[in-house]
């Protein structure tokens, strides 16, 4: 079958990237009048995403449903971290820091699984992952005002925002190796749908049984949970389908871009100068990344280069 030409899958890819730029601002937005708590959101979210890509495999992929031996671990360490551990932290970054920050630390992401292969997979470190990481780091830094000593940021919301990232590029280890035996749909939903169950008893515990007025939670279903998760990744998966992974990578990138000009805009947070400065290492290290994806020997896709499940 010939694949589509033209500018579809790289437009698809750039509308992915502009979705998952405001899932930040959704959750300031809707958490601003108190209606709801954090960990009710991120439950709610992702429980609603995981029942739709659910019901999308019962109806047209039921072949996605079934898992060999071979990939369960892999599944369950994507359901547990890069879904259920990834979820809290990031939105706990966000409230910590502030959306800008917290968006820029996500994406120290290529640079931890670089590393993670090297200890994990036991990939020869080269000097491409070596740079990278070491500018991932300065920029980290830099974002993190450490420099500066200032007081707008604390201790927690830095590490949560690392965390994030490294939490995040675990979908690249654990998802690699499971998608050696199944589908990305097989990844999605039972990462999903393990990550949902995982993060309902910590609601529990946080906040009890309580649950939104139906208008807020019509919200989050349409805003959060269908348009920042399901949607792009559905169009991320789809681009990528098209294109190189490194291309998709690299014009993912304007994200962080979006997402910091709609915080300033919406939510009025900003960044400092050093922080762009940061900012723009954290970026480069990852499109850098991207073109010179050999982090280490046999490496068969770019680091980043992850179908998400943001």
């Amino acid at each position: 079958m010939a694949r589509p030409r033209g500018l579809g899958p790289s437009l698809a890819v750039i509308a992915a990237a502009s979705l998952w730029s405001t899932l930040g601002i959704s959750y300031e937005v809707l958490l601003r009048d108190g209606g709801t708590d954090r960990m009710t959101m991120v439950t709610l979210r992702l429980g609603i995403a995981a029942l739709v890509v659910l019901a999308y495999a019962l109806l047209r992929r039921r072949d996605a449903l079934r898992v060999p031996r071979a990939a369960r671990a892999s599944i369950l360490g994507t359901g547990v971290i890069s879904f259920g551990v990834f979820y809290i932290v990031l939105i706990y970054a966000y409230h910590w820091s502030s959306v800008p920050v917290a968006t820029v630390l996500l994406y120290t992401a290529p640079a931890w699984v670089a590393l993670g292969e090297h200890v994990f997979l036991g990939y020869r470190v080269t000097r491409t992952a070596t740079l990278a990481l070491g500018a991932t780091l300065v920029g980290a830094v830099l974002v993190a005002d450490i420099l500066r000593g200032a007081g707008d940021l604390t201790p927690k919301g830095v590490a949560a925002g690392l965390l994030s990232g490294v939490t995040y590029g675990s979908m690249s280890l654990f998802g690699k190796r499971a998608m050696e035996s199944v589908p990305p749909l097989t990844v999605m939903v039972f990462g999903m749908g393990i990550g949902a169950l995982c993060l309902i008893p910590v609601k529990l515990i946080v906040s009890g049984t309580t649950l939104p007025e139906p208008s807020l939670l019509l919200k989050i279903a349409l805003w959060p949970a269908l348009a920042v998760t399901v949607v792009p990744v559905a169009l991320y998966t789809w681009g990528l389908s098209m294109l190189r992974p490194s291309t998709a990578s690299i014009l993912a990138t304007v994200e962080p871009v979006f997402a910091i000009v709609l915080a300033w805009l919406v939510l009025d947070q900003r960044l400092h100068p050093f922080q762009i400065a940061g900012a723009a290492l954290v970026l480069g290290a990852a499109v850098y990344l991207s073109l010179n994806p050999s982090a280490g020997e046999h490496t068969k896709t770019p680091v980043g280069a992850q179908t998400g499940g943001r």
